[in-house]
């Protein structure tokens, strides 16, 4: 939709490269872990990931779910473990509704732990090192004002509310005026 001129950007994670698209990152969020509120472990304040290396987890097929399975993956397989896993052809709010049902537990980022779903507590985890980072994505031919505005504003208010971890960038078309950053401009991804 962004190369047909029908969406002038997208917010995404974990992807830095979009073949024909300038990107631009904008912050980092920790990830944390979704589970039932009556679940034996859900009175722990935090976990770690052989907390979890024998629960089942529940992870979306479409979104940043084939992502979130390779992590899920990666991190359980380091403890030792074959991972439980049950893809879903599902949106995000009914995974949670699932984890809330006690069906298993999600991975997700520390922002959607802040809109509550009932009957579900988040929990950091202590020894996850890796990060979600999101990213604004749009079309080296989409030259609107009002689109570079938006970008500038998002920029600017990721870094006021210190969600990005450092200045990391990728080069885009539109050059961020903000005072103490430089960064290139007209370099495709």
């Amino acid at each position: 939709m962004i190369r047909d001129g029908k969406l002038d950007v997208a917010f995404i994670i974990n992807v830095a490269n979009v073949p024909d698209c300038h990107s631009r990152h904008l912050w980092n969020e920790a990830l944390v872990i979704a589970l039932p509120a009556a679940h034996p472990i859900a009175t722990l304040e935090s976990l770690a990931w052989a907390d979890l290396a024998t629960e089942n987890f529940l992870v979306r097929q479409g979104g940043a779910g084939p992502q979130v399975f390779e992590h899920i993956v990666r991190r359980v397989a380091e403890h030792g473990r074959s991972p439980r896993l049950q893809r879903r052809d599902v949106g995000r709010d009914t995974l949670m509704h699932m984890v809330a049902a006690g069906e298993g537990i999600t991975l997700t980022h520390e922002a959607g732990s802040h809109m509550p779903f009932p009957g579900i507590v988040f929990r950091p985890i202590d020894d996850e090192k890796e990060h979600a980072w999101f990213s604004a994505v749009w079309s080296p031919q989409n030259r609107s004002p009002a689109l570079r505005n938006f970008l500038d504003l998002a920029m600017h208010m990721s870094r006021m509310d210190g969600l990005t971890m450092q200045a990391q960038t990728v080069p885009s078309s539109f050059p961020v005026k903000i005072p103490g950053h430089h960064e290139t401009g007209a370099a495709p991804l």
